[in-house]
């Protein structure tokens, strides 16, 4: 007992040190973060300034700050036109203005896009689409035509059909060329070419349908949990669907799922406890700076960098002074 008399008062010592060590460190830190805000506040035009806010804060909560991001606002969303730009978060002007300051529903739609380039989301362009296509009806031909490559005339043009084969080229190529037995023969293999591409492709569009979904359910899961875990409010993502779904000019293709269906998937991810996510992403937000940011020379985009600057210089600076 005497022992413990004699440790008790140095042990409540060390822990009121160890209190309030970790106090002023926290202050300091929030002091820190406040003044960089504030400054940034001052700088940057309200609505970029609230996105830059937003961006710094899920992405630091989620560990998404090892890259930047570019947020743009835009007139009409196309998933075609950003898919291929790495990082790039489109926010609808439609949508933006119809908030009525929900920093949260705000948050979750960011989030939303944040969330395809994680996951590695590939958007087919109509392009490439064409050029698959292209691709069957050439792999197609040339898989009926070698079968059947008899007459001289067939040999003597296969090669080039096989190479010309869209826009009706392979008619106009054999026409005059073949005689009418022959034509009729090669107009039943164009017949079955024509089969062979029509099903592939009603295959490639069933599966990018399928695919197109099963990102947009993946994209709305992960941006609720991202969203919860940077502190915003966890009603936040479907208040954002309302907001799309009353937003005019918002349109989704055939490949999108209804709001009604996000929400149903959204209301059953809801259902598990939300509190260690809060406590995860309060952690990390404790333990990172606030990311710096660039703004477009022409105010249309907002550029927020990440943990480590804007170049490689800023990191070096960070790393060992300037």
């Amino acid at each position: 007992m005497s022992i413990l008399k004699t440790k008790l008062p140095a042990i409540l010592t060390c822990l009121c040190l160890l209190f309030s060590t970790t106090f002023t460190t926290k202050a300091k830190a929030t002091s820190e973060a406040n003044s960089i805000y504030q400054n940034a506040k001052t700088q940057l035009p309200p609505d970029f300034y609230a996105l830059y806010r937003i961006v710094d804060r899920l992405a630091r909560a989620n560990e998404y700050d090892t890259r930047p991001w570019q947020v743009v606002r835009v007139a009409k969303y196309d998933t075609q036109a950003f898919a291929k730009n790495a990082n790039l978060i489109p926010i609808y002007n439609g949508a933006f203005e119809q908030l009525g300051g929900d920093a949260s529903a705000l948050a979750c739609m960011i989030s939303h896009e944040m969330a395809h380039h994680k996951q590695r989301h590939q958007v087919i362009t109509n392009v490439e689409k064409a050029e698959l296509i292209a691709q069957f009806r050439e792999e197609a031909a040339e898989k009926v035509l070698n079968r059947s490559r008899k007459t001289s005339a067939v040999s003597a043009v296969g090669d080039f059909v096989v190479r010309r084969v869209i826009g009706g080229t392979i008619g106009t190529v054999v026409n005059g060329v073949l005689d009418n037995r022959n034509d009729r023969r090669f107009r039943k293999q164009q017949r079955r070419i024509n089969e062979i591409v029509e099903k592939k492709t009603a295959e490639l569009e069933e599966n990018l349908e399928k695919q197109s979904r099963e990102d947009e359910f993946e994209a709305d899961k992960v941006a609720y949990l991202a969203s919860v875990k940077a502190g915003f409010d966890k009603q936040g993502c479907l208040r954002a669907m309302s907001v799309l779904n009353r937003t005019a000019g918002v349109t989704f293709d055939r490949n999108h799922p209804t709001i009604k269906e996000r929400i149903a998937a959204l209301k059953a991810v809801m259902e598990y406890p939300a509190e260690s996510l809060i406590e995860e992403g309060k952690e990390k937000l404790f333990q990172t700076q606030p990311l710096t940011y660039n703004l477009s020379p022409n105010q249309t985009s907002l550029r927020v960098n990440s943990r480590h600057g804007a170049s490689v210089g800023d990191d070096i600076d960070r790393m060992f002074g300037s």
